[in-house]
C-alpha cells in the first residue's frame, strides 16, 4: 500500500503526518511530545527512533512511500536565503541594525538564524538515513519519492482540506513564509488556488509584530509564551500613546503590509518601553492590552481584504497568528463572513498534514476531502506494556472501574479533586482537548489559583479553559460559536458567570472547547456525568503538563507530572490511580 508522509520541516514545531492510500489522515503528532522538548526547536520531525515505531504501527503493509515536505525545494536548505530573510526582518523592525550598511549589531538574532540553518542541515542528514531505513525495513518496490510544497500552500491545505466547507476563502498569516508572511487563496470542490490579490514579496509580518509585543513584556516567543500576552491583556486598558505608536508601525494597504518611513524611530520608542528584568509584569498590563488590541485590528484589515478580493460565506484561517484565540473569538462578528474555521494545529506543525494531503492529491486529482471536521485525536495511544509495569511497580492504589469510570471520576471532580485524564489517542496541536488533560471543578472560585500554584507552577493571571457540552453552548456564551479545537474565546453570559468562576477570565471570557458525543464519546460521557451531579455541563480543562514542558506523551510522563505536582487522581483509560 502507498502511504504519504508529511514532514513539518521548519526550525520550530516539527511534526509528522501520515495519509493512507484512501486519502485518510491516520496519524499526526508533534515531535515535541516524543522528545519531551517544548516546540522541538531545531529538531527533525523524523527522529530515527521515533519514525521506526510510527511506521511499524501505522504503515505495516507499506509498499511505496511519498515523503512530502513543507517548504519549496531549496527554500529550507539555503543558508543565504535564510540569512537574507532574517536581515529583512531585522531591518523592517529596527533590531539595532544600520539599514544602509546592513551591519548586524544584534548578534543574538543572527545567532538564532544560524542555529535554524544548522538545524535544517542536521534534519536533512537524518532524513536521508531514515529514508534508507524505511526502504530497507519495508522492502519498498519503488524508490521513496520526496516532494516539496510551498510553505503557505501547506498551511492553506491543512485548513481547507480539514474544514467542513466545499468552498471558502483562505488566508494564511504567520511569522514568515517563502516570499511573504501572508497569503490568500480560494478553495472550491477540493481545489486550492491563489486568490486574485497580488501579494508583494515582503517580510513585514504580523507574527513578528506580536513577537515584539511579547518580548517587550519580558516573555520569550521561542518558548511559546505568546499565551502570556493574551492572559495578561484583559487586566489592562488602552494606552493611547502605545496605541498610536503600534498602530502606525504596521498597516494593511491593498491586502499587503506597509510601514511608515519613520519606522526606525517608532520602534526605538516602543523598545524604550520594554519591561526591565525583575520588574513586575503587572505594571505592563496596559501595554499587553494595547498590543493585543492593535494585533486584532491589523488582523481584521487582512480578513476584510480577503473578503473584498475573494468573497465567500466561509473563511479558513491558518498560520501561527490564528492561534491567537482572544482575537479569533471576535473575528466572526467583526467580519463579513458567515463562518470561520481554524484547524487544530494551524501553526507549522499542522503543515505536515497539508503537505501529505497535497502529495496525495497530486496522485489522485479527483479526490474530494471529507466535509466533516477533522478529528484532532490522531496521535499516539498509551502503551499497554507501560501500564503493566505501572501495575507491577507503581505502588499506587489502582482500580479498574470499567464503564463506571466516568461516574467515579465525576464524583472526584465534584469533590474538588484535580484529575490527570488520559484516554485513547493524543490530540494533535498545542491544546489538550480531553484526551491528555488536567481536569477540575469550574464551580469552585479558588480552583484557578490552586491549579496555577500546585500543578502548573505558573503566573496567577493565566486563565483556564472551559470544556462544554455543545448543546449547552448557547446557555453559557453570548453569540455562541462551535469551537471544536479550543480555538476561540467567547464571552460568558452574565447569569452563568458565578456558576463557573474558575473558568471565567477577568474580562468575562473563556477559551472554550465544544464537546460532542460523536467527536469524543468518553469525554462527553465524563462531562455528562459531572452535569448529573452538579447541574453544570462544563469542566475546567488545561493541558496535561507543567509550565515549560510539552503535553505528556507516555505513561512515564503522566506519572512524573502526577507524582511531582498537586494532581490528586490519575485516570488512564478505565483505571483510576490514587496516591497513598
Amino acid at each position: 500500500m502507498k502511504y504519504y508522509i508529511g514532514l513539518a520541516t521548519s526550525f520550530h514545531d516539527p511534526a509528522i503526518a501520515i495519509v493512507n492510500a484512501k486519502g485518510e489522515l491516520i496519524f499526526a503528532e508533534d515531535a515535541e511530545r516524543f522528545l519531551g522538548y517544548k516546540r522541538g526547536l531545531y529538531c527533525m520531525p523524523d527522529n530515527p527512533y521515533y519514525i521506526e515505531e510510527v511506521l511499524k504501527t501505522h504503515c505495516a503493509d507499506c509498499s511505496e512511500l511519498v515523503i512530502a515536505k513543507t517548504w519549496s525545494k531549496g527554500r529550507e536548505k539555503s543558508t543565504n536565503i535564510l540569512e537574507n530573510v532574517v536581515l529583512s526582518i531585522l531591518e523592517t523592525f529596527s533590531f539595532n541594525i544600520d539599514v544602509n550598511t546592513r551591519d548586524i549589531k544584534d548578534q543574538f538574532y543572527f545567532a538564532r538564524a544560524s542555529q535554524a540553518a544548522a538545524g535544517r542541515t542536521l534534519s536533512r542528514f537524518f532524513e536521508a538515513g531514515c529514508r534508507n531505513f524505511i526502504v530497507g525495513n519495508y522492502r519498498t518496490k519503488k524508490p521513496t519519492d520526496v516532494r516539496y510544497h510551498d510553505h503557505h500552500l501547506t498551511h492553506a491545505a491543512n485548513a481547507c482540506f480539514n474544514s467542513p466547507y466545499d468552498d471558502a476563502t483562505c488566508i494564511v498569516v504567520d511569522g514568515m513564509g517563502e516570499k511573504s508572511s501572508i497569503a490568500y487563496y480560494t478553495y472550491k470542490h477540493g481545489k486550492i488556488k491563489p486568490a486574485p490579490i497580488k501579494v508583494k514579496r515582503s517580510f513585514k509580518s504580523l507574527g513578528l509584530f506580536y513577537t515584539i509585543i511579547c518580548e517587550n513584556l519580558g516573555f520569550d516567543p521561542l518558548k511559546g509564551e505568546e499565551w502570556k500576552v493574551m492572559g495578561l491583556a484583559p487586566y489592562g486598558k488602552k494606552d493611547q500613546k502605545v496605541y498610536d505608536l503600534l498602530r502606525s508601525s504596521l498597516q494593511v494597504k491593498n491586502g499587503n503590509f506597509a510601514v511608515p518611513k519613520n519606522l526606525n524611530a517608532i520602534m526605538k520608542e516602543i523598545k524604550s518601553m520594554a519591561r526591565e528584568p525583575g520588574e513586575s509584569v503587572e505594571r505592563y498590563k496596559d501595554f499587553a492590552y494595547t498590543g493585543q488590541l492593535v494585533f486584532g485590528e491589523i488582523f481584521m484589515d487582512l480578513i476584510n481584504a480577503a473578503y473584498e478580493y475573494a468573497p465567500s460565506k466561509n473563511l479558513c484561517i491558518s498560520g501561527g497568528c490564528s492561534l491567537n484565540s482572544s482575537f479569533m473569538g471576535t473575528a466572526l462578528e467583526r467580519s463579513k463572513f458567515d463562518n470561520i474555521f481554524v484547524p487544530s494545529a494551524p501553526a507549522d506543525d499542522g503543515n505536515a498534514i497539508g503537505a501529505a494531503f497535497l502529495s496525495y492529491q497530486q496522485d489522485n486529482p479527483s479526490w474530494q476531502p471529507s466535509k466533516t471536521v477533522q478529528s484532532p485525536y490522531t496521535g499516539s495511544t498509551v502503551k499497554e506494556k507501560s501500564l503493566q509495569k505501572l501495575a507491577q511497580y507503581g505502588h499506587l492504589k489502582a482500580t479498574d472501574y470499567g464503564d463506571e469510570v466516568f461516574k467515579k471520576t465525576a464524583e472526584f471532580l465534584a469533590q474538588g479533586k484535580i484529575i490527570g485524564w488520559a484516554q485513547g489517542r493524543a490530540e494533535f496541536g498545542p491544546r489538550s482537548l480531553g484526551n491528555r488533560s488536567i481536569l477540575a471543578n469550574p464551580c469552585l472560585p479558588d480552583m484557578k489559583d490552586t491549579i496555577n500554584a500546585r500543578v502548573k507552577f505558573r503566573e496567577e493571571f493565566r486563565p483556564f479553559a472551559p470544556s462544554i457540552l455543545h448543546e449547552h453552548g448557547d446557555e453559557y456564551f453570548e453569540n455562541y460559536q462551535e469551537s471544536p479545537y479550543m480555538e476561540r474565546t467567547l464571552v460568558f453570559r452574565e447569569e452563568v458567570r458565578d456558576k463557573v468562576p474558575a473558568v471565567v477570565h477577568v474580562d468575562n471570557t473563556g477559551r472554550l472547547q465544544s464537546v460532542k458525543k460523536e467527536w469524543n464519546e468518553p469525554y462527553y460521557n465524563l462531562i455528562s456525568s459531572f452535569k448529573e451531579i452538579t447541574g453544570v455541563p462544563v469542566l475546567l480543562n488545561t493541558s496535561f503538563n507543567i509550565m515549560g514542558k510539552p503535553i505528556v506523551h507516555s505513561v512515564e510522563d503522566m506519572l512524573a507530572v502526577f507524582l511531582m505536582s498537586g494532581i490528586d487522581v490519575l485516570v488512564i483509560n478505565n483505571t483510576i490511580y490514587e496516591k497513598s
